[in-house]
């Protein structure tokens, strides 16, 4: 009965206040179709335009998972009510989480789909791998949430914030993307694998790559012809020079397998392996351990006090 009666109050909230989700979602659109009218090229089946679509998902990845700082202050304002409330007796603390949590759910989705529609229309990126996508990319806000969940707990909100910001450029940097996870020394490297986009930026790479039309741009090694060359890389194709590519360097593969295996040798989160199960269940076993220390520190502030002291007993 609480956690019905609490997760229609909260729904309401949410259409009354939209700087928790509804505002996020107009600006996660926005934002996409700007990085995707920057990167409109990248639709172009070419050498040269294999690392714009890569660096599209990094920033794919990488902003729309910043704005839950706001959540972080709106959900500190929100714990101030909630552990009032509790103290009060009008609900537990576990049936404010179950509701908040169920809530949650569909507006990741609603995240998604802001973001992968202009970006599946913009970008012609393969219809076939949405669902997919969509899946990833909604567990990728949720871990994000629940690290913004938990740091919302702080005492200080603007301090919360920052503490959300350093998660979020940590994760940023160790996506896999700015550096290889294998050339940080121990123990920095566990954070390549303990937060969430290193995951999702393999995961997206290998959906929308390994079923990709072929591209245009590369010819294969013949020993004779005149197709001939002096050097064959070990790949077996070579990339003639090109207008915009005049020395070839852009070259890698015509099929999505190719191009994985060529990035990965730069970016060792990108893999030519379907590794999109993995991937997913880690993203979620990030956000899991999140929310579990957030309703864990939730409970304990809510609970937390000390009985009053007994009445003085004045001598008349």
């Amino acid at each position: 009965g609480q956690v019905l009666l609490l997760f229609k109050r909260h729904a309401v909230l949410t259409v009354r206040e939209p700087m928790l989700y509804t505002a996020r979602m107009v600006v996660i659109f926005a934002v996409t179709v700007f990085f995707c009218v920057v990167y409109l090229e990248s639709r172009q089946l070419t050498q040269v335009q294999i690392m714009q679509k890569a660096f599209y998902v990094f920033w794919f990845v990488c902003v729309p998972v910043a704005f839950p700082v706001i959540a972080v202050y709106a959900l500190n304002a929100e714990f101030v009510t909630v552990k009032k409330e509790v103290k009060d007796g009008m609900y537990g603390p576990m049936a404010y989480a179950l509701a908040n949590g169920l809530l949650q759910l569909p507006m990741m989705f609603a995240f998604g789909l802001c973001a992968m529609l202009p970006t599946y229309l913009i970008l012609g990126w393969p219809w076939d791998t949405f669902l997919t996508t969509l899946a990833l990319f909604s567990a990728h806000c949720w871990a994000f949430e629940c690290i913004a969940q938990f740091f919302s707990l702080s005492a200080n909100p603007l301090v919360g914030m920052l503490k959300y910001l350093n998660v979020w450029f940590i994760s940023a940097l160790f996506s896999g993307l700015v550096f290889r996870g294998r050339d940080v020394i121990w123990p920095l490297r566990l954070l390549y694998y303990c937060l969430p986009m290193k995951w999702f930026f393999g995961a997206t790479a290998y959906s929308i790559m390994a079923s990709s039309p072929p591209y245009e741009g590369t010819l294969a090694c013949n020993s004779t012809g005149a197709g001939a060359v002096s050097y064959c890389p070990d790949e077996g194709f070579y990339c003639p020079s090109t207008e915009e590519d005049p020395f070839g360097l852009s070259c890698y593969g015509e099929t999505g397998p190719q191009i994985l295996d060529s990035l990965s040798k730069t970016y060792d989160a990108i893999s030519s392996e379907n590794t999109v199960l993995t991937d997913l269940i880690a993203i979620l076993a990030i956000g899991v351990f999140f929310k579990v220390n957030y309703c864990v520190y939730l409970y304990a502030s809510c609970t937390a006090g000390r009985m009053p002291n007994p009445p003085r007993q004045i001598k008349i």
